[in-house]
């Protein structure tokens, strides 16, 4: 899912992004859910959720709340009842009106693309409610309040105010597309604070789903998401990242691909070689394979078997990754044989994407399929973490349970943070 979301509304949004745009740029990104926050408004979020509704795209009405300090905190709201009683709290506490050259303009739009009118408030500008106000005031409606993209500078809470007050109910924090997960963590959250989430704060149809988070949920549902937060009921956030970008997603995407075809056991190698300036990925598994015609079409963005979306992303995008690296691709696979995928990247070359986040990565395939047999090694030099999805069955760590995958959470964290060691050693 994708949390924070703007349209034509936000007066530094583009245009086209109207709500009927952002719903078909979010199902072409492969996303199953989706946060619209404007600034200061809702106005556009339910023709947003009636697009929503009728492509099969989850919808949250929220918005992005400027503060007194100039601190943007997303409110992701139940309903749209509790988003335009929210709204109102915030008009209330919102001075001046918007100048259109100045600012931009401020489009209220249906879901056929159809401009409504104009929003006069002053969305640009900051409310005369503190932060501390902004949040009691996302909770007394129900909602979950996110302080917005942390690791920027403007209009992040840290660097507006130099720190998260002590004591502010925050729900989760938000990582921009700028800041690997990884990192985030160990920069907000050494502790564990708050969760974190990943999101593209895109304004226009392009970014959409740059970054997103996964998230084992019941349905996309702010009960759902507030227990998922907490890690309770058997939800929980199970990581994110740059969807378009990092390494480790072209992986999950390959490796969901495999089980789409009925991969019952899956092998994942990632070789990083500094030294000899090459990086490369392998993904192996038992499903049902490919004939020589299915095979050759297949790097084809065009071309899928899939029927969950309706683009082929995986295989094509990991090849174009690939090639923009110096490196290539090679697919073998036999009908009822499995498939090969392997892809080999220039380490050092300046196009070379990140890795990202193996943690998530490996989360959503244990969490999202409990009885796979996975069997993953991340080599760095001579050193290597190997996890074994059977060994973890064999010690008695449950998939299925909140608290095995707490446990396979820190097995993968710790052997991660190693490999990050050896790698800072290079």
């Amino acid at each position: 899912m994708d949390t924070h979301l703007h349209t034509c509304l936000s007066p530094c949004a583009e245009l086209e992004m109207h709500p009927a745009a952002l719903v078909e740029a979010a199902l072409r990104t492969c996303l199953d859910a989706v946060a619209v926050c404007d600034h200061n408004s809702v106005e556009n979020a339910a023709a947003v959720g009636r697009a929503g509704c009728a492509a099969g795209l989850a919808v949250i009405p929220g918005m992005e709340i400027t503060s007194a300090e100039e601190v943007h905190v997303l409110g992701l709201c139940p309903d749209m009842g509790a988003a335009l009683d929210l709204q109102a709290l915030i008009y209330r506490a919102l001075p001046g009106r918007n100048d259109e050259d100045a600012f931009g303009m401020q489009v209220v739009a249906n879901e056929h693309a159809e401009v409504l009118g104009f929003n006069d408030h002053l969305l640009a500008g900051a409310t005369e409610l503190r932060v501390e106000r902004v949040v009691d005031s996302i909770h007394s409606v129900g909602g979950l309040a996110i302080a917005s993209h942390v690791d920027r500078e403007g209009f992040g809470i840290v660097g507006q105010l130099g720190m998260i007050p002590r004591g502010l109910p925050l729900d989760a924090l938000e990582v921009s597309w700028r800041t690997p997960l990884p990192s985030a963590r160990a920069s907000f959250v050494p502790r564990n604070e708050f969760p974190l989430v990943c999101a593209s704060d895109a304004h226009e149809p392009k970014d959409v789903g740059r970054a997103a988070t996964f998230a084992l949920l019941e349905e996309p549902t702010i009960p759902d998401l507030r227990l998922a937060f907490q890690g309770w009921g058997g939800r929980m956030i199970l990581g994110g990242g740059r969807l378009m970008d990092d390494l480790a997603l072209h992986i999950l995407d390959i490796a969901q691909n495999s089980i789409e075809a009925g991969a019952s056991e899956i092998e994942i190698e990632l070789d990083e070689q500094p030294g000899a300036d090459r990086l490369v990925i392998e993904v192996r598994d038992n499903g049902r394979g490919m004939g020589p015609e299915e095979r050759a079409r297949v790097t084809d963005p065009f071309f899928t078997t899939r029927t969950t979306r309706r683009v082929g992303l995986g295989l094509p995008m990991l090849a174009e990754a690939a090639r923009t690296a110096g490196g290539e691709i090679d697919i073998q696979s036999k009908p009822g044989k499995g498939s090969r995928v392997r892809a080999v990247f220039r380490y050092h070359h300046i196009d070379r994407a990140p890795v990202g986040d193996v943690e998530t990565t490996l989360m959503v395939l244990l969490a999202g399929h409990p009885n796979l047999v996975l069997r993953f090694c991340h080599r760095i030099g001579w050193k290597a973490f190997e996890l074994d999805s059977r060994d973890l069955r064999s010690a008695g760590i449950d998939a299925m349970a909140p608290d095995g995958l707490a446990a396979i959470r820190e097995v993968i964290r710790h052997g991660e943070a190693e490999m990050t060691m050896v790698k800072a050693n290079k």
